[in-house]
């Protein structure tokens, strides 16, 4: 099934209904007050993060390894073809922190935009940049002799490599204007105090306190104290970093840092893939199963952001297979909004419900796959061993499939909550499992998004205490805030 196709039949046909504004990539949010449709944006930015490159030669003893540039470069050459005015990074380009690792992306970034020219880098080192010598005995390994070493490890002198490599000057912090808009950045290893004497020797000659207008911290860890501090007094900066590589299809990497500094984690965008997912506390109380990047999908993530005069959007990209979208766009308002747009309360009502198209049915089949029919008298096949559940003394599972959730394409589906009962009394099995390729592309989804969900026999057993018990599985699609759609559940009696 094209997934792509469906949506787009679902959108054109729900339009009207649902009062909802198609912003740029043609996804579905609530329009937030002063929404100019059609409006060319002040400012285009791609946002990326945790690329880790890696060119060959591994440790001693063990092969060398080449991560290829792919995925970088097709970020860069959508943000290329969206016309961006600036790219950011928020550092860990270097994965083992040498020059030619750095090399590597300025080579990529040659090839898509030229030796000269092209957006205004915005870019951060991190950990892996400057700390690459303190990875084990990698690099005391790989170059034993002091020269050799300072020739490859870039921290031996970062700001002659950098100059060398990007064509610009390094500085521990820097700020750069484009196109109206102020951007600072902090290097690793520099203390935030020297970030925020660069903001306020900066605010002296040039405006940062325009609330429709806001300024960007660039970092790749989160900000600490003093850059919190900084803004209790101007609440217009906007804060992105790196480091985690959580997983951005989560909303939760959308928040206000101590109430007051709205924040974005930017998501890995490496070979690897950002497999990072957090959200046990936050959307469900039964165990998250389903971590395995197999199930979860990769993902090599980034932002597209656009500024507009009245609103920050957000768009949330994969770049595994050229570009997809990652789900609707997060959406802020600019100025003085109470509760602010970032809020839980009020993110929880932008991100909706998921829910299971009409007509969609979940499917259990046993270890032997044979499928256990909705209101089926399966008491036959416990007998015969079919099913190993109760005393029957067979081992293996049942696996639960579970259709895609993509019935409110405005709010997809992140994991879904399991519920495994039986007669009244007996104690309910509770389950989560996060959805098939929720870190791909909207469309991308592995076997068309039917995500499965393995269950112990031994688990079930307590909930048949007699041949005439009924089993019922309910399953309800949840957003990464915890929202929660209507349930699908199949029954069956024993």
């Amino acid at each position: 099934m094209n997934l792509k196709v469906s949506r787009r039949e679902f959108l054109k046909d729900s339009l009207a209904a649902l009062g909802f504004v198609a912003l740029p990539g043609g996804f579905l949010f609530a329009a937030p007050e002063g929404w100019k449709p059609g409006k060319k944006p002040n400012l285009v930015f791609g946002v990326l993060s945790d690329t880790h490159l890696r060119t060959r030669g591994g440790p001693i003893g063990r092969p060398g390894l080449n991560w290829p540039d792919k995925y970088f470069r097709n970020a860069l050459e959508y943000f290329k073809r969206r016309g961006v005015d600036a790219v950011v990074h928020c550092g860990d380009m270097a994965h083992r922190g040498q020059v030619e690792e750095l090399q590597y992306h300025a080579n990529a970034w040659n090839k898509v935009f030229g030796p000269s020219g092209g957006p205004v880098k915005l870019f951060v080192t991190g950990n892996h940049d400057t700390d690459g010598a303190g990875y084990g005995a990698f690099v005391a390994n790989k170059y034993p002799d002091p020269e050799e070493r300072a020739k490859h490890v870039l921290a031996t002198d970062m700001a002659a490599n950098w100059e060398k490599i990007w064509g610009e000057k390094y500085d521990s912090v820097w700020h750069k204007e484009v196109k109206g808009y102020h951007f600072f950045g902090r290097h690793w290893s520099v203390d935030d105090a020297e970030l925020v004497r660069l903001v306020e020797e900066t605010g002296k000659t040039v405006r940062l306190d325009d609330p429709a207008r806001p300024f960007f911290f660039m970092t790749h860890r989160r900000p600490g104290a003093p850059l919190r501090k900084r803004v209790s007094a101007k609440r217009n900066a906007v804060s992105f970093f790196g480091h985690n590589h959580w997983s951005i299809t989560n909303w939760n990497m959308a928040y206000l840092y101590y109430g007051r500094l709205p924040c974005f984690e930017c998501a890995s965008c490496e070979p690897r893939g950002c497999s990072g997912l957090a959200g046990d506390a936050w959307i469900t109380k039964a165990k998250l199963e389903g971590r395995d990047p197999a199930n979860t999908g990769k993902g090599r993530q980034g932002y597209v952001v656009c500024m507009y005069d009245d609103m920050m959007v957000l768009e949330r990209h994969d770049f595994s297979d050229g570009e997809a979208s990652l789900g609707a766009d997060w959406v802020m308002p600019l100025g003085k909004r109470d509760p602010h747009p970032l809020s839980k309360d009020e993110l929880k009502k932008a991100i909706g419900e998921p829910q299971f198209r009409k007509g969609a049915k979940l499917e259990v089949v046993n270890v032997a796959n044979v499928e256990i029919l909705p209101n089926a008298n399966i008491q036959s096949q416990l007998e015969t061993g079919n099913i190993g559940i109760g005393n029957t003394g067979n081992t293996g599972n049942i696996v639960i499939k579970i259709p895609l959730a993509d019935g409110n394409p405005g709010s997809r589906v992140y994991a879904y909550e399991v519920v495994v009962a039986g007669d009244e009394g007996t104690p309910k099995l509770h389950k989560a499992v996060y959805a098939a390729g929720v870190n791909t592309g909207v469309g991308h989804e592995p076997n068309g998004g039917v995500t499965t969900l393995d269950i112990p026999y031994s688990e079930i057993s307590s909930l048949i205490p007699h041949p005439s018990s009924q089993i019922t599985v309910a399953v309800r699609p949840l957003t990464s805030l915890g929202t929660k759609g209507k349930e699908i559940k199949t029954c069956w009696q024993v």
